[in-house]
This record gives structure tokens, C-alpha cells and sequence, in this order.
């Protein structure tokens, strides 16, 4: 019994040290140049709950993904809907500590600083404005039984990482921006 609890942490380590990696991309895709930390007005890298309840006001929903460890980070899920724009802030929260995780925004929305990035690509807009802006470093994934066309951008020195969904003529319809592990 002990022994195939061994070998099936081991599977485990091994298995999850693959996965670890798998979320990076190669340094040929890699982007150059400052990292993009902001989306629809959030910084990731500064900003707390409070700054986006500054921003957006409170919260139409929130779901919380709580540990009853407290060494283990409790995550939340935070929902707005302004000018034809869905916003999702998740925030992990650890031993006093609170970081943004992910910003993500989708919709038709196009006006005001809740339907872009900091530098300027903005939902709606072709895949060439993306080219434009963060350069020709990216992976493009297309896997049409499943319904996904995005492109990822990620950066060298922090692994900021910009994922773009793309509709059926290389429009924008959605942007995620996640923070380094």
C-alpha cells in the first residue's frame, strides 16, 4: 500500500513538473521589449480590489474559491459589465497578501480604457494591429473542433502573458491578461 503511494506521488511530481513547463513558450516565440501589466485600466503589477472598485464600481458578481489552509491562496472571482464590456478580475489572496492574477475582458465594446491594453490593442481590432503593436513574437494556436483561435503573447524577463481570442476573420473578441507564477 505504501509502495503505490510512493510510486503515485512520484507519477505526480514528474507529471505536474511537465505541466509546470508546458506553459512557457519557446524563446523564439517569446516577445521582446516591457512586458504589457495592464488591461482595461488594471495594472496587474500595482493595482489591489479596492483601485478597481475605484475604476469600475462594485462588483455585479463574485465567486471565492476558499482553502481552509491558510498557506494555500484563496482565489476571487470578480465580474463587471460597463459599456458593452465583460471584465473579470481574479484575485488570490495568501497570508495577508492580495494579487491580481488575471484580467480578462470580452464583448463589443470598444471605447474607453475597459476595452484595451495599456499600449493601445483594443477588442475588436484585426490581428495586424496585434502584429503592429507587440512585434511578430507569438504563437498562434487554431484548433477549430474545439472552437479556439488565439494567439499568446509572452514575455522574456516577467512572464507577463497576453492571450488574444480571435473570431473567424482574425478579429479580436477577447483579451487575457495573466501575471508570472
Amino acid at each position: 500500500m505504501i509502495v503505490r503511494f510512493l510510486l503515485a506521488a512520484i507519477l505526480g511530481l514528474i507529471s505536474f513538473d511537465s505541466i509546470a513547463h508546458a506553459d512557457h513558450l519557446p524563446e523564439t516565440f517569446q516577445a521582446r521589449g516591457q512586458p504589457e501589466k495592464r488591461l482595461a485600466g488594471v495594472d496587474l503589477s500595482r493595482f489591489k480590489l479596492a483601485d478597481i472598485i475605484r475604476l469600475y464600481g462594485q462588483p455585479r458578481t463574485v465567486k471565492a474559491w476558499e482553502q481552509d489552509n491558510p498557506k494555500i491562496a484563496n482565489s476571487y472571482d470578480y465580474y463587471w459589465r460597463k459599456r458593452g464590456v465583460n471584465l473579470k478580475v481574479v484575485i488570490h489572496r495568501v497570508s495577508g497578501l492580495e494579487y491580481i492574477g488575471l484580467v480578462e475582458i470580452a464583448g463589443l465594446g470598444r471605447r474607453g480604457k475597459i476595452a484595451g491594453t495599456a499600449a493601445g490593442l483594443r477588442l475588436g481590432d484585426p490581428l495586424k494591429d496585434l502584429v503592429r503593436i507587440y512585434g511578430q513574437r507569438f504563437k498562434v494556436r487554431n484548433i477549430p473542433e474545439s472552437r479556439i483561435h488565439d494567439v499568446i503573447i509572452q514575455w522574456r524577463r516577467e512572464e507577463y502573458s497576453l492571450v488574444v481570442s480571435l473570431n473567424r476573420r482574425n478579429r479580436i473578441t477577447g483579451l487575457t491578461l495573466a501575471a508570472p507564477e
